[in-house]
């Protein structure tokens, strides 16, 4: 392939060490295109930034807590959270579960 060219050691590394530079910095001038897309979307939008909107919003609900019911199994709490989490494709942190009641 190369035919009759033959790289030194010191050639080889510098080979290389510019296509692993060429990849990174490729993958970090796609990670700027990405953020900067999606802040002007959200702009376009008008949508505020999700860290921003979660911010506030803990801000908000945090006054008033409600007192916690500790009759249920800590473990099947948790696998409800983690269930109603997993379905809303959101973070915890972002709903707020009221009651439980079971059904017989």
């Amino acid at each position: 392939m190369l035919g009759d060219v033959s790289l030194t050691m010191s050639e080889a590394f510098g080979v290389a060490l510019t296509g692993l530079c060429v990849v990174f910095l490729a993958l970090i001038s796609l990670l700027i295109a990405i953020v900067i897309i999606t802040k002007v979307v959200g702009a376009i939008q008008g949508k505020e930034d999700p860290s921003k909107a979660n911010a506030s919003q803990a801000k908000k609900s945090s006054p008033k807590a409600a007192p916690v019911d500790n009759s249920m199994d800590p473990a099947l709490l948790a696998a409800i959270v983690g269930a109603i989490s997993m379905q809303e494709r959101s973070r915890v942190e972002s709903f707020r579960i009221v009651s439980i009641n079971e059904k017989k």
